[in-house]
């Protein structure tokens, strides 16, 4: 009797955790899910914004690239079920902070950043330069989910989306120079505010009725709305040498790939998945002092790489 009793409490529970009972994934309504995001940013290359020259020779760049650590952020998302082939979806991604900084020292003083007009003192011959960067993300999506085969019940899904997609992506570049105690100093602020549709695909394959494994691929166009602040003091900051703030509307467009693996005990759900994806033609502050003839426009051919992990925990009901 011990043996029966021992045997139904393991193969029950075996069952209960990888999914030998049929689940209530068709009767569902509402989702909520909530996670720890670590976000890893590809670096700034060819930067070109500090040179040992004049001002006007400038062929021998000293700073061409700027690193950045890990960070992390959040990640929160809901999700309304119409039926089986039916779903809206809301995510939020966010709370990214990059910060980087460095500073050189040159023994023959000539160290010079590009600027316009390059008739200028203190920033064409210093031997102290420092930068300090900053930059930080967000983003918020809405999406329709269109289930053609339904999710979690078949041993194979397919299902397409189409959507609304904001990016808010934001840099501030801040440079100082010197030469004995004096110096000046310089910023340039850049703000892309984009917003568009995304489209998508995800395929899942349900393991058991508990145990998934899926991948989705997105692609979103959008109008990026954006501005870039540029400050340059002169002569001990006596002089405003240059003050810009040109605006344009420029396409932006991103690409996105997210494996990921979800486990459902009713009415948790745990995931854990894989996001990497690339950001094209964003306004980044490092790059604006490579053109310096064009301190009243907008740089924005760039592209800059993401990769994230993480991990949430979601209910439904």
């Amino acid at each position: 009797m011990k043996k029966i009793v021992a045997l139904s409490i393991f193969f029950g529970t075996t069952g209960i955790l990888f999914g030998y009972e049929g689940t209530t994934e068709a009767k569902k309504t509402f989702a909520f899910e909530i996670g720890y995001v670590g976000l890893w940013r590809s670096p700034l290359k060819h930067l070109d914004f500090l040179f040992v020259g004049d001002g006007i020779l400038i062929d021998n760049p000293v700073i061409t690239r700027i690193p950045y650590d890990y960070t992390s952020g959040g990640r929160a998302q809901l999700e309304f079920m119409g039926g089986q082939k039916n779903s809206l979806e809301l995510i939020y991604s966010g709370l990214f902070h990059w910060r980087s900084s460095e500073s050189r020292t040159s023994a023959t003083s000539n160290f010079s950043v590009p600027t316009t007009p390059y008739t200028n003192v203190d920033w064409t011959d210093f031997d102290y330069f420092h930068y300090s960067y900053h930059s930080e993300l967000n983003s918020g999506e809405l999406s329709y989910w269109r289930h053609v085969t339904p999710r979690y019940v078949d041993y194979f899904s397919f299902s397409w989306l189409l959507g609304l997609r904001y990016i808010d992506l934001r840099d501030t570049l801040k440079m100082s120079n010197g030469s004995g105690t004096s110096g000046d100093n310089a910023h340039v602020h850049a703000i892309n505010q984009m917003g568009g549709a995304q489209v998508g695909l995800e395929f899942q394959a349900n393991a058991t009725s508990r145990l998934t494994w899926a991948v989705q691929v997105k692609g979103g166009a959008y109008a990026n709305f954006a501005q870039k602040k540029t400050v340059f003091y002169d002569l001990d900051g006596s002089e405003l040498l240059v003050s810009s703030h040109p605006s344009k509307v420029e396409k932006s467009y991103t690409l996105e790939l997210i494996p990921y693996i979800l486990y459902r005990l009713n009415p948790i759900y745990f995931k854990i998945a894989y996001d990497r994806s690339i950001l094209f033609n964003p306004v980044l502050a490092p790059t604006q002092p490579k053109f310096p003839k064009s301190v009243h426009n907008i740089y924005t051919h760039s592209y800059v790489n993401f990769q994230a992990l993480y991990a949430s925990i979601g209910f439904y009901w």
